[in-house]
C-alpha cells in the first residue's frame, strides 16, 4: 500500500494530526502548500481566501491522490518520526536495524533481516503499542521505496491486528 492510499484509510481528525505534526518541520508546510495548489489547480488568492476546513480539506485531497506519493510519504513519515519515536525505535531496534532515535542510519536498499526477526520485531512493536499504530508505520515503512521485505509485505496481509481499517468516512 502507498503513503496516498494509506491517507484514504484515514478519518479527518487522524489526517489533521499527522499534517500537525509533520509541519512541526519548518519545510512541510510550503511543500504542501505548493502540492494543494499545483494537483488542485488552485489561484494563491483564491486559496488564500478560502475558510480554513476548506483548506483543509484540500491539503486531504492532496494528500490522498496518486499524482503526490511522493508527498504523501514524506508527510506521514515526518510525522510518524515525531509522534511515535517510541514504537519506531522498538520495531528498529528488535529487527538490529542502525539507527538514531527514530531515524534509519541506513544510505541506499535497507536488507531484509530474516524473517523470524522481522516477525519478532512486528511482535514487539505490537507488545507496547497500539495495533492501529503499529499498521500505520509498519505500512508506511514498508511503502518506502528502500525497502522490500516479502516477510513484511506476508505479514501485513496475513495478521488480522494489522489491518488498516478504513475510517475516511469518519
Amino acid at each position: 500500500m502507498k503513503a496516498h492510499e494509506l491517507f484514504r484509510h484515514l478519518s479527518t481528525a487522524e489526517v489533521q494530526d499527522i499534517v500537525v505534526r509533520a509541519c512541526e518541520d519548518e519545510s512541510v508546510p510550503d511543500k504542501i502548500a505548493g502540492a494543494v495548489l499545483t494537483f488542485q489547480n488552485i489561484p494563491l488568492r483564491r486559496f488564500s481566501k478560502l475558510p480554513e476546513e476548506t483548506r483543509l480539506a484540500f491539503v486531504r485531497r492532496t494528500l490522498r491522490d496518486k499524482r503526490a506519493a511522493d508527498l504523501s510519504l514524506y508527510v506521514l513519515s515526518a510525522a510518524l518520526v515525531r509522534s511515535r519515536a517510541p514504537l519506531i525505535e522498538r520495531f528498529l531496534d528488535a529487527a538490529a536495524l542502525p539507527h538514531d532515535g527514530p531515524s534509519l542510519a541506513f544510505e541506499g536498499a535497507i536488507p531484509e533481516p530474516p524473517a523470524a526477526k522481522v516477525g519478532a520485531a512486528v511482535d514487539a512493536a505490537l507488545a507496547g503499542f497500539s495495533p492501529r499504530d503499529v499498521a500505520l508505520y509498519l505500512r508506511a515503512f514498508a511503502a518506502q521505496p528502500d525497502v522490500t521485505w516479502p516477510s513484511l509485505e506476508a505479514r501485513l496481509g496475513a495478521d488480522e491486528r494489522l489491518r488498516l481499517e478504513d475510517r475516511s468516512a469518519s
